[in-house]
């Protein structure tokens, strides 16, 4: 998955950090709208729960003041 934000460049992006974390040999991740969503398994299983987390977001789904986490998107 590239770690990359609408319209922003290959080069810029390059720099920015991983949104992965792994704590206990589980793995999470940050959203852009400061919130931590795990703890998976294996580092894929965040990966995908990222993708599936931005599609709703940009979809508008879910109103981006709203502290929810994707646990009801499972």
């Amino acid at each position: 998955m590239a770690d990359r934000r609408v319209g922003e460049s290959e080069a810029f992006s390059a720099f920015r950090p991983s949104r992965f974390f792994q704590e206990r040999c589980e793995w999470y991740f940050y959203t852009r709208e400061g919130a931590i969503e795990g703890p998976f398994r294996l580092k894929r299983e965040a990966e995908v729960r990222l993708e599936n987390y931005i599609k709703v977001m940009v979809s508008g789904m879910l109103a981006t003041d709203d502290k929810t986490s994707m646990d009801s998107f499972q």
